[in-house]
């Protein structure tokens, strides 16, 4: 606490304070938009026509658009504690936000302001306009004023103190040096392990499925086709990575009701909207360029890939049985783009095989997904098409598939393929028996309860899953290999 409020004088002199990026870690405006195009996003059209009529036009339009959400957004504790040191002292503490009065919704009960003074329809109260909001409320001098952004600087120019509130120490120091600063905030709470996480690397091991064509056909000793193959895993990952960071920020509002998923970097406001948003494109447009350059008809497979992601994030999630059948898709698109760098002739086994399976383990998640919140004593997943009615079809969908994926399998050990791939074929009978135990053991933990919402990062991480798979590669080589 500065000197000042030691001996009772800032107390005289009212504080405002903005809210997007320094009383709440996010951005009503962005988060206005990301809701518009999850809930409505046929009405997407409508927002350079809101623009066009002037930026105030486009938040109250969108404010009008949406019913308010659910969840507040995270607040910045360490702003929230001072706020309540100053009120308890006895200040006037203002919220002076560029948000739309309409779009505050649940904001408004997060902190007892004094007042709370939001733009409107024909006022936008950002940088200028907010300075001279104030400066004609207040007088020159008159206010101490926390913000964030770079719109913000004009307001310090006319308060008679400054608290900036920034992601960078940098910007931090040059506020020091430029204004008469009262205190800082740094907000940036993110890691390198939180952005691991956000990109989801361990996902990465789904686009492993490119390198099975190259497995089923065995092409595995040709050098070239190697480096393609890592060429084509690294940009497909990169545009997965993209994809989830977007489907985040289409999600967040959803996420902040979960328990785990809540502590995501758009749900959390850990770092900015802009930031993910930025990252995304980034990684996006790195992948699709690699794709590109690698062969055009694989670029094409990651716009369809990614095109279809969109459209499952947008739509098909919220549709029971539909977002099963497409991530099972996106399962499979992996299998497609293995066989586009390969070249390799695959038979219909591989593709039947590879969507039964993953649709097996779709189900699985969405199960997980739904016992999880119903245990929570919630009807139904958020922003999905279930509820606890659900169970018996979910289960009876993902349990049949994962026994059709081990049948189709079983055909494929006794067909001409097996036989001209490998020396002794009688041995890949043992992969068959291995799989169906290991796609039964899953429902079977799925049902005690006992998997994880993502049966991929299960695997990943059991010992079973392993052992089993270091058996089944067993098997094949027993069944000795021919070259191709």
């Amino acid at each position: 606490m500065s000197s000042d409020n030691q001996n009772g004088k800032a107390t005289e002199v009212p504080l405002c304070v903005d809210l997007d990026g320094t009383f709440i870690r996010s951005d009503l405006l962005i988060e206005g938009v990301l809701r518009l195009l999850r809930h409505k996003p046929l009405s997407a059209w409508r927002l350079p026509l809101w623009l066009a009529r002037g930026k105030a036009t486009l938040k109250g339009e969108l404010a009008r658009a949406l019913d308010p959400p659910e969840h507040a957004p995270p607040v910045n504790t360490e702003i929230e504690a001072w706020l309540k040191e100053e009120k308890a002292a006895g200040r006037q503490i203002l919220l002076v936000t560029a948000s739309h009065e309409e779009a505050l919704g649940p904001v408004r009960d997060l902190f007892p302001f004094d007042e709370i003074i939001a733009s409107n329809d024909t006022l936008n109260l950002k940088g200028e306009k907010k300075a001279l909001y104030l400066v004609e409320r207040f007088g020159e001098n008159g206010f101490d004023y926390a913000g964030d952004s770079s719109s913000d600087t004009a307001i310090w120019d006319h308060a008679r103190k400054a608290v900036p509130v920034f992601h960078s120490k940098q910007r931090l120091a040059w506020a020091e040096r430029t204004y008469d600063v009262d205190r800082t905030f740094c907000t940036n709470s993110t890691s390198w392990p939180d952005w691991v996480k956000a990109l989801r690397i361990h996902q990465w091991a789904k686009n492993l499925l490119i390198a099975l064509p190259f497995l089923a056909g065995h092409h595995f000793h040709t050098g070239w086709e190697l480096a393609g193959l890592f060429a084509a895993f690294l940009a497909m990952s990169l545009c997965a990575s993209g994809t989830y960071l977007w489907n985040d920020l289409l999600d967040l509002e959803y996420d902040r009701a979960h328990p785990r998923k809540r502590k995501r970097l758009a749900a959390s406001g850990k770092t900015s909207l802009q930031r993910i948003i930025l990252a995304s494109c980034t990684l996006v447009g790195a992948g699709l360029l690699g794709g590109f350059a690698l062969d055009p008809t694989f670029g094409l497979l990651l716009l369809a890939y990614i095109a279809t992601t969109l459209s499952y994030s947008l739509y098909f999630k919220r549709v029971a049985i539909a977002d099963i059948f497409m991530l099972a898709l996106l399962y499979l698109s992996r299998v497609v783009g293995g066989i586009i760098i390969s070249e390799a002739v695959v038979s219909f086994w591989l593709f039947a095989f590879t969507f039964l399976l993953f649709l097996s383990l779709a189900a699985a998640k969405r199960y997980t997904e739904l016992r999880m919140t119903v245990d929570r004593g919630d009807e139904g997943i958020q922003g999905r098409g279930y509820s606890r009615e659900d169970f018996p079809t979910v289960s009876g969908l993902g349990l049949s598939a994962g026994v059709a994926s081990c049948i189709v399998l079983g055909l494929y050990s006794n067909s001409e393929q097996v036989t001209s791939l490998y020396v002794r074929p009688q041995w890949f009978w043992g992969i068959c028996v291995i799989a169906l135990y290991w796609i039964t053991r899953i429902w079977f933990l799925t049902h005690r309860g006992l998997m994880h919402d993502d049966p991929v990062v299960f695997a990943l991480k059991d010992r079973g899953t392993w052992i089993l798979g270091l058996l089944g590669l067993s098997f094949v080589l027993f069944a000795l290999p021919k070259p191709a």
